[in-house]
């Protein structure tokens, strides 16, 4: 199997590469990042652009032989960042730019391409719905807009090609050397402090780095033929903040330390200027259901959220793997 990786230095590529070569087939992976020149496990790296690599006529007739394309860095993170949080025309670039490697790979008759998107394409930091593919778009940031827009533009390019699309809608996610509000959450629970976090009912489905892996995985190993579409994935039932806290907590030696705050006060803290959206994140909910992917792919991660969540208390920079 020959597969090219699009934007594979970071936790999540680095983690499907290590877990496609722990798989032990015979699989050639190429990545083409703008920065490295080399990465453990890669058969090659390829330093540039993506956009500018794989849509050019010296990379065409290598593309047509690769049997799949897996998109991890479409670069809209970006739009995430002060003033890129408004900014419509570097969204439109960077959309434009996966675009094109949709567009490419469907020239190339490449069997699939995995585009990796994130939840945001439906909402911000909370939801008071059990979010399916199919749930009505309620995002209202530049980033979240723009993953639902890029995903459509991909399954617009590739709608009746030979090119098999399918995108993934990850939740939250941890492990290795991702970063992200469960790192930062992490970095709160080691305070040997209190904490307003106790008898929290809220609902947060995660994804640990390990246990995406293993689902990108799946995915690669369907044959033509397969499901496509949009799918989300998570690590299973989701946990309340509480919950959460009190399993990093115990996995530290610690007792839990939290004091419950009240609903009044959570609801005035998720509305404060500034601090909103991590207050959102710590009160809120933002559930998912994959079982359509789970049921479409036969998958089941191979890590229970607890434990990975305790292992990520353990070994903040070791939980790269399933």
């Amino acid at each position: 199997m020959r597969i090219l990786i699009l934007g594979g230095t970071g936790a999540t590529g680095k983690a499907l590469i290590r877990h496609l070569r722990g798989e032990g087939r015979p699989t050639d992976l190429i990545v083409i990042s703008r920065t490295a020149t080399d990465l453990p496990g890669a058969t090659q790296v390829l330093t540039g652009h993506y956009a500018e690599i794989v849509p050019s006529a010296e990379f065409r007739s290598d593309l047509a032989r690769f049997d799949a394309v897996v998109h991890l860095g479409d670069g809209l993170g970006t739009l995430q960042r002060g003033r890129l949080k408004t900014d419509t025309a570097e969204a439109e670039r960077l959309i434009a730019a996966s675009e094109s490697v949709a567009v490419a790979a469907r020239e190339a008759h490449v069997p699939l391409f995995l585009y990796v998107s994130s939840i945001k394409a439906l909402c911000d930091e909370e939801d008071d719905r059990t979010l399916v593919e199919a749930s009505e778009p309620r995002s209202t940031t530049l980033y979240g807009r723009s993953k639902l827009r890029l995903e459509q533009r991909v399954g617009a390019a590739l709608a009746g090609s030979a090119t098999r699309h399918v995108i993934l809608r990850n939740p939250v996610m941890y492990g290795g050397d991702k970063g992200g509000s469960l790192d930062r959450l992490l970095s709160l629970a080691r305070m040997p402090l209190p904490l307003p976090l106790g008898g929290l009912a809220n609902r947060r489905s995660l994804l640990a780095v390990g246990n995406f892996a293993s689902a990108l995985a799946a995915v690669l190993r369907t044959r033509d033929n397969g499901s496509r579409g949009v799918f989300h994935v998570h690590d299973g039932p989701p946990l309340s903040t509480t919950e959460i806290v009190e399993t990093l907590r115990t996995a530290l030696g610690w007792r839990s330390g939290l004091f419950p705050v009240g609903t009044t006060m959570a609801q005035v803290a998720r509305q404060m200027p500034l601090m909103a959206p991590a207050m959102r994140r710590l009160y809120g909910s933002l559930e998912l259901s994959d079982a359509h992917f789970r049921e479409s792919f036969g998958w089941a991660p191979a890590i229970g959220t607890r434990v990975a969540l305790a292992e990520m208390a353990k070994h903040p920079k070791g939980l790269d793997r399933p």
